[in-house]
């Protein structure tokens, strides 16, 4: 797609593109041969500008109606253009005259459709068409991580590694695939091998850092990242991944050090300022965690876990107010997943700050009126007190707020489970039953199902079993 982006100098391409882009500013025509547009439209290609791309593909194909290259072109943009079913029509029409190009165009967008072995055959033709073997290693190996058959992946990932050692991202892909099909040990195995051979390659420690963390062995890890920063000391994600196993151990005033190096080395960034702050937390040198948790808002405004944590340490102070107007903040950030609130409100339930835990729930639901999980947490924040009554209370007024039968079902279920585990037995198996018969689907809420298998009723696994619903009760 770059060949002929290359036959221009920097400043050459720069005057070319600028004489089209006055061309469409003036709306005039103004002729260019076959190997300027197909510069042009690889600069829009490189930069993603998609207007551009198409106004350029346009005027090419008006100047040369029906040129094979631009063509191709037309349908490569429709695949960066998340249009694939355009561009795979456009490609049947246009037939292959045994291009590489063609293939590696087809397989992209077979790719997109989801054809993951369509995608492989057409990649596997380019091969025999001396087209970048790097290029089309790497494709055949992500097509089959899509299919999540993770040892054919490695073994053409193996093939791009030997002829590009160097490749950083390729020896990343290797261990994320080792990862995946649950083979950590054999990942140490095979990056121990690779420094050996290569003993000053950072990615290769790096990754071999990786697989031993997954194994636990967190010493080795941290000598094996070592070894990334003896080669390489701007390298800041080996002072992040250091500092965050020596967090995990409880090595605070290491994983502060850490920290500290790995801000020196990056730009400003919303999580480095975060974990140094909690680690501050942890040390019980609040002024210092509130500094931190400080930055990483400034950073990032919507950065939930930093107003928490805010709000954690000014409690921690005495600073109630503080606190609250921490809680408060947080819960006007918009969250893709409130499923995510109930994790947040459960950890500081955990951690001990229930009241700053029961006032989160009660903001959003305050913003919130109408999602039923928030009175699912407030109720399960009761039951963390053994006040089921309270618990109860709250799933009731959410019924009230509930618009959806969906909604309904889910507080239904949790009605009838808390009735139940409160001893109201007759009560508790019509609440459940009625969530069953209101929207099936949402007993697979896991919220609901993380609740069930802490749960021994004999006539609720019944019930279940009644419905053919799918989860085991302990």
């Amino acid at each position: 797609m770059s060949e002929e982006f290359d036959f221009y100098s920097e400043e050459a391409l720069k005057e070319l593109v600028n004489r089209f882009q006055k061309v469409l500013k003036t709306n005039s025509t103004l002729f260019f041969d076959i190997d300027e547009l197909s510069a042009i439209i690889d600069n829009y290609f490189e930069s993603g500008d998609l207007d551009l791309l198409a106004k350029s593909i346009k005027y090419a194909l008006n100047q040369y109606p029906g040129n094979y290259e631009f063509l191709l072109k037309k349908a490569q943009y429709y695949a960066l253009a998340d249009q694939p079913e355009k561009g795979l029509e456009l490609l049947d029409e246009l037939g292959n005259i045994g291009d590489s190009d063609f293939y590696m165009t087809k397989g992209s967008i077979l790719s997109q459709l989801q054809q993951y072995r369509e995608a492989i055959d057409e990649f596997t033709h380019a091969l025999n068409q001396n087209h970048d073997l790097t290029e089309v290693y790497s494709n055949i190996a992500f097509e089959y991580e899509n299919l999540e058959q993770y040892d054919k992946a490695l073994e053409y990932l193996f093939k791009v590694l030997d002829i590009e050692p160097d490749s950083e991202q390729t020896l990343s892909e290797i261990g994320l695939c080792f990862e995946m099909a649950n083979r950590s040990q054999d990942a140490v195995d095979f990056y121990l091998k690779f420094v050996e051979e290569n003993p000053y390659s950072k990615g290769a420690w790096f990754n071999l850092a990786i697989a031993y963390n997954s194994t636990g062995n967190n010493e080795k890890a941290i000598d094996a990242y070592e070894f990334v920063l003896a080669i390489d000391e701007e390298y800041a994600s080996a002072w992040f991944n250091i500092a965050n196993i020596h967090f995990s151990l409880g090595n605070y005033d290491q994983a502060i050090f850490y920290y500290q190096e790995t801000i020196k080395r990056e730009d400003p960034d919303t999580v480095s300022f975060y974990f140094l702050a909690e680690a501050y937390e942890q040390k019980e040198m609040l002024e210092e965690a509130l500094k931190n948790y400080k930055k990483s808002v400034e950073i990032n405004v919507t950065f939930i876990e930093a107003f928490l944590g805010l709000a954690r340490t000014y409690f921690k102070l005495g600073d109630l107010e503080s606190a609250y107007e921490q809680i408060a903040k947080s819960t006007l950030i918009e969250e893709s997943m409130p499923l995510i609130w109930n994790l947040r409100s459960l950890r500081l339930q955990e951690q001990g700050y229930g009241q700053l835990a029961k006032y989160l729930i009660k903001q959003l639901i305050k913003n919130y009126s109408e999602e039923p999980l928030y009175y699912v947490n407030l109720a399960q924040l009761s039951v963390f007190e053994d006040d089921y009554s309270q618990a109860l209370d709250a799933i009731v007024i959410g019924m009230d707020k509930a618009k959806l039968d969906s909604q309904k079902a889910l507080l239904y279920f949790f009605k009838g489970l808390y009735n139940l585990l409160e001893g109201n037995r007759e009560d508790g198996l019509r609440d459940f039953e009625f969530a069953i018969l209101l929207d099936k689907s949402e007993f697979n809420n896991p919220i609901l199902q993380s609740e069930l298998q802490n749960v021994e009723i004999e006539e609720l696994s019944l019930l279940i079993k009644k419905h053919n619903l799918n989860i085991e009760l302990e």
